[in-house]
């Protein structure tokens, strides 16, 4: 009775999406609009455009829950339960805190996150009477400190939900939880265009069904469209779903776009790694040879560092044990925009949250993976030469 009852449970209790995933594969890109700068203009004059990636990190391990027979229903009750825990020790609300004040110190002109996710607790009448937001923390930050950001996509992904307890009528107590990318935009980036979608290639799981996302804006910056795509891409032990994944990506999320196109987000493939290795797939080579460029081999000086964003331990309080590149701000810009041979100057990035300096003051880390600001300047061939 309880299998049953749990498998009804778990598909009644997933939570709506923030926005319609009808549109699945659908934008609009609006045509390039190239500025027009004086012939005595360098490179090294252009507005450079700011961007911020980062995975926020639902705040517990995953793993053992999704390796479950779902049918063992106190097993479930019981991983179900050190998962929860796991997230209300992991200081959300300081994490949070420590997210927006990387972006209170660079001030980009978009930031795109992953794993902001929502936990909402239902007792047995499905009656909500606890929970946690990432996201309606990082927005109540924002507004206490009066910084110039707009919330403009939400997009869930993955929605279920779990059993907290159980009685002799059946569920008492429910963990309802749903992962979201999420785009903020600075009050200032005139918007053009924005969509947002569930990749086709997902993961079933019993009653649970694993998704993946993307999100993207379309902003006027000095006259150049630039487009911004967040996405989130399965784990590499999952590596043909990425390979979906990645294809309707490249196929139908950033085929098209004009202007400048700035990919950034948890990709799931180690640069740093070699075939073979766990950590490594195909994706960050495929999305190379779509003409992709890679900041972190771009910028003068970022190249010379690692570059590792992935990942502390899952508690967040070890020392660091980033060793793997696995987060990325890509770019790619029609011909023309980029003057050949000073790309190296047109581009920098950093990463934000891997120094022992950047830990709340409890003594975590903000996340379990690292974030990065990146900054690309775009002016026409020719400009300065």
């Amino acid at each position: 009775m309880f299998r049953h009852l749990l498998s009804f449970l778990l598909l009644g209790a997933l939570l709506s999406a923030c926005k319609d995933v009808a549109d699945e594969g659908h934008f609009s890109p609006t045509g390039p609009q190239v500025a027009t700068v004086g012939a005595s203009q360098s490179a090294a004059d252009a507005e450079p455009f700011d961007v911020y990636t980062r995975n926020a990190y639902l705040g517990g391990d995953t793993g053992p829950l999704f390796t479950l027979d779902f049918a063992n229903v106190p097993a479930v009750v019981a991983a179900t339960n050190v998962f929860w825990n796991q997230v209300q020790l992991s200081a959300v609300e300081d994490r949070m805190a420590a997210i927006v004040d990387e972006i209170d110190r660079r001030r980009p002109h978009v930031v795109g996150l992953q794993e902001v996710l929502r936990f909402v607790v239902l007792d047995g009448t499905m009656t909500p009477i606890g929970g946690l937001d990432l996201l309606a923390l990082i927005e109540a930050e924002i507004a206490a400190r009066g910084l110039p950001y707009t919330t403009e996509i939400v997009q869930a992904t993955t929605s279920a939900g779990l059993p907290l307890a159980i009685g002799a009528t059946g569920i008492t107590r429910l963990l309802s939880f749903t992962d979201r990318l999420v785009i903020l935009r600075r009050d200032d980036v005139a918007l053009e265009s924005e969509s947002s979608g569930i990749y086709a290639a997902a993961v079933p799981l019993g009653p649970v069904t694993l998704r993946r996302g993307w999100a993207r804006v379309g902003v006027d910056h000095h006259g150049t469209t630039h487009h911004f795509v967040t996405t989130h891409l399965e784990v590499q032990a999952l590596a043909p779903v990425q390979a979906a994944q990645r294809q309707q990506l490249l196929q139908q999320v950033l085929a098209g776009l004009e202007g400048v196109t700035i990919l950034a987000g948890d990709l799931n493939s180690d640069a740093a790694a070699e075939p073979g290795d766990a950590s490594w797939t195909d994706t960050y080579d495929v999305v190379r040879a779509a003409g992709f460029g890679d900041l972190w081999e771009l910028a003068p000086y970022a190249s010379r560092r690692d570059g590792f964003t992935c990942c502390h331990d899952p508690s967040l309080a070890s020392p660091s044990e980033l060793d793997e590149r696995i987060d990325f701000v890509m770019v790619r810009a029609d011909e023309g925009l980029i003057p050949d041979g000073e790309a190296r100057g047109l581009y920098r990035v950093d990463v934000v949250g891997d120094e022992e300096a950047d830990r709340t003051s409890g003594g975590l880390w903000p996340s379990d993976h690292a974030g990065l600001i990146g900054s690309v300047r775009v002016v026409p061939t020719g400009i300065g030469q």
